[in-house]
């Protein structure tokens, strides 16, 4: 098989399969909230795995505000918000189907 054809039939894959990203980030302080809410915007399908003790620890109100107004975007765009346990938030695009445990 030559080389176009291979290129061809890559490209015909990454369009039916579209990349999904995995981003891992500390929330330390509300101004991070701008960069959080351009992973849910941008072009690329991601799911967010944010560990939210840092900022809980340090300032309770700032950390509820910026929760509030990120699962307020996630849901505007598509996202699902999940705790994964008490440190950590994962946001996911509706795309991805998540399995719960009962």
């Amino acid at each position: 098989m030559d080389q176009q054809v291979q290129a061809r039939i890559i490209e015909e894959k990454r369009h039916r399969n579209p990349v999904l990203y995995l981003k891992t980030v500390s929330i330390h302080a509300y101004s991070q909230l701008s960069e959080l809410k351009e992973n849910l915007l941008g072009n690329k399908s991601t799911i967010l795995i944010a560990r939210i003790t840092p900022i809980m620890l340090g300032n309770p109100e700032s950390g509820r505000k910026l929760l509030n107004e990120l699962c307020s975007a996630a849901a505007a765009n598509n996202y699902s918000v999940f705790r994964l346990g008490e440190e950590r938030i994962i946001l996911s695009p509706d795309s991805v189907q998540v399995e719960r445990n009962a």
